[in-house]
């Protein structure tokens, strides 16, 4: 890799006009100077346009996208990638802020050729003294994240809200699944990375600014409902499962996340009184019987990249809690 590389920043953006202003007046106070923004706008509705052509006139820098219907988030970041020109790529969100030397720290692990990737300790933009995460583990039985935290280098996998890539390795392990489309697209993409061989290194000395969403809020800035967010996390959650872990693993895991998302479903409807979990899993068993061929499509092409086993991974990043404490721990 070249000691100064140019670097392509994408961030895809869907009515982010109250997050734009902070994420691109910081990000053009950079250290590192050898980078290009590509801003992906997925039909936005609100003031995100204007903003956008605001800070255009601002800098040269500034490539904009613009795409004709929503595609979402997975695919506005693979149109992008094909126009970015950077030997590294660093997907970002619009709702982050990044302080002004993130940059540079985060190219340095780049200079071990076995590492593909690296993300940055991110504390809570509303709550700068909180940190939301510092890479994340995968849960075996699901490929759900947990957020990890502390000021210790290590590998780990990462969330699209900050990560920086070799454009190499994305083009060689597909870039992001499409169907995925939202909220677990990400933690698959970094999974596949894993898969393929390479490393993902969190740099604690890199710090990006996230704001932190629940369910509702980002339902809300989706203008979508919460059960969107249910059925999208729960057709992930089969499709990447059965797509990313050898047979051994995929025969032992599959079943318990089916039994946990039914579980969770009926948790939901028994505790609120909420049927909509429950309903999005069976839309979410649907849509994975109908999109069948294609996931078996491209389970073949992911182990077609394997070049470490689900043992070695497991061992590297993927949490050794028992379910119980991990739903006691993250999601009481």
């Amino acid at each position: 890799m070249n000691k100064t590389p140019l670097v392509s920043i994408i961030i895809p953006n869907y009515n982010g006009e109250k997050y734009l202003p902070l994420c691109l007046s910081s990000l053009l106070k950079t250290k590192y100077k050898k980078f290009e923004i590509i801003l992906v706008d997925d039909v936005s509705s609100d003031g995100s346009i204007k903003i956008i052509k605001s800070y255009i006139k601002k800098s040269k820098n500034i490539n904009f996208l613009r795409n004709k219907v929503n595609i979402g988030a997975a695919a506005s970041r693979n149109r992008a990638i094909k126009k970015a020109k950077g030997e590294i790529v660093v997907f970002l969100d619009n709702d982050t802020e990044v302080k002004p030397g993130w940059l540079g720290e985060l190219l340095k692990p780049f200079e071990n050729i076995s590492v593909g990737a690296t993300c940055p300790k991110m504390p809570m933009l509303q709550d700068k003294s909180r940190i939301t995460t510092a890479g994340l583990f995968l849960i075996p039985h699901t490929g759900w994240g947990i957020a990890l935290k502390g000021e210790k280098t290590r590998e780990v996998v990462s969330i699209s809200a900050c990560m920086v890539v070799r454009k190499e390795v994305i083009e060689k392990i597909g870039g992001f699944d499409e169907k995925l489309a939202v909220h677990t697209e990400d933690l698959d993409f970094s999974w596949r990375i894993w898969i393929g061989g390479w490393k993902i290194i969190y740099v604690p000395d890199s710090v990006v600014y996230h704001k932190f969403k629940g369910y509702e809020e980002r339902a809300r800035l989706m203008n979508a409902t919460k059960s969107f967010v249910y059925f999208h996390i729960n057709k992930n959650t089969f499709r990447t499962l059965i797509k990313n872990y050898e047979l051994k693993s995929l025969i032992k895991y599959l079943p318990i996340a089916f039994l946990i998302v039914f579980g969770r479903g009926i948790f939901v409807a028994v505790r609120d009184k909420e049927f909509s979990a429950l309903i999005q899993f069976i839309k979410a068993v649907k849509w994975n019987i109908v999109n069948f061929r294609d996931t078996l499509k491209q389970r073949k092409f992911v182990q077609s990249l394997r070049v470490v086993s689900d043992d070695y991974i497991y061992e590297k990043v993927m949490t050794k809690e028992s379910l119980v404490n991990i739903y006691r721990r993250y999601y009481q």
